[in-house]
């Protein structure tokens, strides 16, 4: 009996132990794709802007100032803020997923190719690299090509109402491009439904960036950041 109780106290530690040893094998794992991920947005995202700026502005200055990387100053009055707060967060707050079919949001939360379904489960291993994936990857890689880049290009172009507009279709598509990239079959409906879900975000960041604050990115990246690291949260400790 004392043998058994022995060998039962050792077989659970070390049941224990291996599974330990396996959280934090994924962990590093995640820190690693989170990282990697990072570097390959940056350079995605900024090869564009970083070739428009040497060739046709690096003479104005830097290139972070120039794509929007300075001091955030608030352009309207508070209770516009405090409106725009509201309505930001009843937005993100919409769970357009109702609007889905149970076949179809269970094919997406089963699918490798959705980064987030990457922390699902795993509690506060997925802190790490959630904030490395959803604020650089995420948040300042997309804040320097959409909101830093076209959208101020296009403001340029067409009027600070149409730039903003315009970028945020443009976002808008990027997100169905790269569930079609990725294979995934979701079908005509759900693509519309991410195309207005993203498209009005980015609206809104838009908004937030050139019209209640001077120009400056910084807003959008941390309410993008925060955002997507919020919803990574919400999977990760469900």
């Amino acid at each position: 009996m004392l043998l058994r109780g022995i060998a039962f106290f050792f077989f659970v530690n070390k049941e224990k132990e291996t599974k330990r040893k396996t959280l934090e094998v994924v962990f590093l794992e995640l820190v690693l794709s989170s990282v990697t991920t990072a570097a390959v947005n940056l350079i995605v995202f900024s090869f564009l802007p970083v070739l428009w700026w040497f060739f046709r502005h690096r003479q104005e200055g830097g290139f972070l100032k120039w794509i929007g990387f300075f001091r955030p100053q608030l352009k309207s009055n508070w209770q516009i803020l405090l409106l725009f707060a509201v309505l930001y967060a009843f937005f993100y707050n919409f769970d357009f997923t109702q609007l889905v079919d149970p076949q179809t949001l269970a094919y997406i939360e089963s699918s490798a190719s959705v980064s987030a379904n990457a922390f699902a489960g795993l509690g506060a291993a997925a802190v790490l690299p959630a904030l490395i994936e959803n604020f650089i990857a995420n948040g300042v890689a997309e804040e320097i090509l959409y909101r830093g880049f076209l959208c101020k290009r296009l403001c340029g172009k067409t009027g600070i109402v149409g730039g903003i507009i315009l970028q945020a279709v443009l976002f808008g598509l990027m997100h169905n491009i790269l569930y079609i990239a990725a294979g995934l079959d979701v079908g005509l409906w759900y693509h519309t439904l991410t195309f207005l879900f993203t498209g009005t975000g980015a609206l809104l960041l838009g908004w937030l960036n050139e019209k209640i604050f001077n120009g400056s990115i910084i807003p959008s990246i941390l309410l993008h950041g925060g955002g997507n690291f919020l919803a990574s949260m919400l999977i990760a400790f469900a």
